[in-house]
C-alpha cells in the first residue's frame, strides 16, 4: 500500500521555487486532460485568485498548458494540459493522493 504524503509548501517552494504551485498543478492534473478555468482551480486548491491566476499563466508561458479560449458570453478563461512526461507524473501523484483519501475515509 501506497501512503502519499502531501507535500508542504515549503517543500513546493523548494521544488517549484513557489509555495503554492504544487497545489495547483496537483489539481489541474487531477483533472486527467479536462478543459478547466483559474476558477476550478481556486476553488479547488481553496487559494486566492492572485495566487493561481500567475501560476496557471507560468505553466502556460512554460507551455506546460494552453489557452483554449473562453467560456461563450462570459470572461471565463480556459486551458488545458500540453501533455509531456512531466503531467504522467503528476497524475499519478494525484490518483495516488485521492486514494490515500478514500482508504483513510473508510
Amino acid at each position: 500500500m501506497t501512503i502519499v504524503e502531501p507535500i508542504a509548501p515549503e517543500e513546493s517552494r523548494l521544488f517549484f521555487g513557489n509555495s503554492y504551485m504544487n497545489a495547483v498543478v496537483i489539481e489541474i492534473a487531477a483533472l486527467e486532460g479536462e478543459t478547466f478555468s483559474p476558477k476550478q482551480i481556486v476553488e479547488a486548491t481553496g487559494l486566492l485568485g492572485s495566487i493561481v491566476h500567475p501560476l496557471i499563466h507560468k505553466l502556460r508561458d512554460a507551455h506546460f498548458l494552453e489557452f483554449v479560449g473562453r467560456v461563450p458570453r462570459e470572461r471565463t478563461l480556459l486551458y488545458r494540459i500540453r501533455d509531456n512526461y512531466w503531467w504522467e507524473a503528476a497524475r499519478r501523484y494525484a490518483a495516488d493522493r485521492q486514494a490515500t483519501t478514500e482508504r483513510a475515509a473508510s
